[in-house]
């Protein structure tokens, strides 16, 4: 049961989660960030009734000293249903103590939302920080401001990309730009044909506007939805993980360039990287970001990426290192 914060003795009020519990319960609780959230601060009166006028300087001591606030709440379902998922924790703790409620979240995680925002404000005075959102290749079919799933305030965009087989001339590529080129398509048959698959890979572009851009504006995630939400019944969702790479420095010295990616002989179902290629920035197809560019730059929509898609092409020029004749190597009279 909630209770009121006692302003006289408490200044604060620090409560875990049941997730941040289970996750001290099998030592794999390390907490590295903070935010604060305003959830339960009215600003304006007006918002709770009408007829209510107030001054401009009497906010803060309504909010500060004549406000009563409860104490926090982590728990957002009843109290049955989060006993038994306890009870299967338990099990999962002795036998795959790191497989239940971390690969499978639970339909509150996402309550905890409206963080407040930390953003350096870079924009106009009028206007305020927002996201503006491209598909440079594939094709946005819908959005929507809430996510019927998790029902929480997470703003969502549905893409669709097709991928199709057709029967193509078998040619030889001399100069593949990426490795798709040779890999998406089968040996010659005897008809001189080969099968190919074309690929509509989504390339997004993702910009946070009217703020400072940063080195890492963006986190990614990957669920996989088990069961779609119906009739109230949040939907069972699965987390991936992405692959972590190995560090490049050993004892002291540096043995790559950059840090050693894993066998992919070793992925499995519970891998972002066994069903998707995630590239970003600088690793993805220049060719499909520069296409989109060009398209969306001429609709008055501009979007800046790190390529140079208006440089000098240059047509690609092959050398016979042998020559067209044989000639000896000793000089001729």
């Amino acid at each position: 049961m909630a209770k009121f914060i006692n302003k006289k003795e408490q200044v604060f009020d620090l409560q875990l989660t049941p997730y941040a519990k289970y996750l001290m319960s099998i030592g794999k609780f390390k907490p590295a960030f903070y935010a604060f959230f305003d959830d339960n601060v009215l600003y304006d009166k007006n918002y709770a009734t009408s007829s209510a006028t107030e001054a401009q300087s009497d906010v803060d001591k309504r909010i500060k000293e004549e406000t009563q606030y409860l104490e926090t709440l982590v728990l957002f379902k009843d109290l049955e249903t989060t006993k038994a998922r306890n009870l299967d924790s338990e099990v999962d703790f002795i036998l795959k103590p790191t497989t239940n409620r971390m690969r499978y979240p639970d339909s509150d995680l996402f309550k905890i939302e409206n963080a407040i925002g930390d953003g350096y404000y870079d924009g106009p005075s009028q206007t305020a920080p927002s996201w503006k959102i491209a598909a440079l290749n594939s094709k946005i079919t819908s959005s929507a401001t809430y996510d019927t799933n998790t029902e929480s305030d997470i703003p969502q965009i549905s893409i669709e990309s097709t991928y199709v087989k057709r029967v193509v001339n078998n040619s030889f590529v001399p100069d593949p730009q990426n490795v798709r080129q040779v890999s998406a398509r089968t040996l010659g048959f005897i008809d001189q044909k080969a099968v190919e698959l074309v690929s509509d890979d989504p390339v997004i572009y993702a910009e946070e506007v009217n703020t400072r851009t940063l080195m890492q504006n963006f986190d990614i995630e990957v669920f996989e939805i088990k069961t779609p939400s119906s009739r109230g019944v949040h939907a069972e969702l699965k987390r991936l993980n992405f692959r972590k790479e190995k560090s490049n420095v050993e004892n002291g010295f540096l043995i790559a360039d950059s840090p050693i990616q894993g066998d992919t002989s070793e992925l499995t179902t519970d891998d972002v990287e066994y069903y998707f290629d995630v590239l970003l920035d600088e690793n993805v197809n220049e060719a499909l970001a520069c296409k989109g560019l060009d398209l969306f730059n001429k609709d008055s929509y501009y979007i800046d990426i790190d390529f140079d898609c208006f440089g000098d092409e240059q047509e690609s020029i092959y050398y016979d290192i042998y020559g067209s004749t044989m000639e000896p190597e000793i000089c001729q009279n």
